[in-house]
């Protein structure tokens, strides 16, 4: 078994460093989240970080990596409290 210091992963190149770190919760699913802006403009986004939260109120979840930049989906589900998954 290996151990990866941060000094390690900090030395691996970003392609290494991003293989390694996406590989260490196994397989994902791709998902896809479709959403309507306020304007009408269709928007789909695959998501590979979704999971079942409840079934009594029926809840998923997902994350959204920091809105530092537009996130479309984000930002059409704050306006329209609307989506599917796919």
């Amino acid at each position: 078994m290996k151990v990866f210091t941060a000094s390690d992963l900090a030395a691996l190149s970003k392609v290494e460093r991003l293989n390694l770190v996406n590989s260490c919760t196994g397989y994902k699913s791709a998902n896809l989240i479709g959403t309507l802006s306020l304007e009408g403009h269709e928007n789909v986004a695959v998501f590979s970080s979704i999971t079942h939260l409840g079934s009594d109120p029926a809840m998923l979840g997902f994350i959204v990596r920091p809105t530092s930049v537009p996130r479309h989906t984000y930002q059409n589900i704050k306006a329209t409290g609307l989506f599917t998954v796919n």
